[in-house]
């Protein structure tokens, strides 16, 4: 049955779930003893049918909405990036505190640790850059995107990963020393539907 739930949860991306069920329910009903091989030989030409009839569906309603999608992560990155500064320079602000101005400075001594107050350095930075416009921002709006489509998520990243690599092109601007390439697309891509793939699946509180 593992294998079943994991066909049906794969339908269920490019799909809707009832549709995704029922046809696992067809292919288990025709399986009978012709083992694993032939089960997940017929589940991969249907995800890929339904795949592209979900492309073919609504192309130009999705590309709208990677186009919007794309401005709400340049929103997201320069908050995240602000965020990010702002924790980096208290962590940075109270280490030197405690190393100069407390107890901890007598510990400090003994052990021969300095730690004088430079700038924070660039790699510190540079890291929160790439995190977030890597990482953070995409996965939130994987997030955000499955309360409007839902079923829909690999066809979605698809159509995601042409328009977003055109935006990062022609509309590269993210924030101050902050810019998105073509390049970086598939990286932030896979995080979008990482963040899908969780919001989707996640355990959710039993109603009561």
């Amino acid at each position: 049955m593992r294998k079943h739930r994991l066909a049906e949860a794969l339908l269920s991306l490019v799909g809707p779930a009832d549709r995704a069920a029922s046809a696992i329910g067809d292919l288990i009903e025709e399986e009978g003893g012709r083992g694993r091989f032939w089960f997940w030989r017929s589940v991969m030409p249907l995800w890929l049918s339904l795949l592209w009839r979900d492309l073919r569906t609504a192309p130009l309603a999705m590309a709208v909405s990677c186009v919007a999608a794309w401005f709400v992560y340049m929103a997201l990155s320069l908050v995240f990036a602000f965020l990010g500064y702002v924790a980096v320079t208290l962590v940075w602000g109270v280490a030197y505190l405690l190393m100069h101005h407390t107890g901890f400075e007598l510990l400090a001594d003994v052990f021969l640790i300095r730690f004088d107050w430079p700038p924070i350095p660039d790699w510190a930075t540079d890291a929160i850059q790439a995190a977030v416009l890597f990482a953070i921002a995409p996965f939130q709006i994987g997030r955000g995107s499955t309360h409007f489509w839902r079923g829909h998520e690999v066809s979605l990243a698809m159509v995601l990963l042409i328009v977003w690599s055109a935006m990062a092109a022609f509309v590269p601007l993210v924030g101050i020393d902050i810019s998105a390439r073509p390049t970086m697309v598939p990286l932030m891509v896979t995080f979008v539907l990482a963040g899908a793939l969780c919001e989707r699946f996640r355990p959710r509180p039993a109603a009561s």
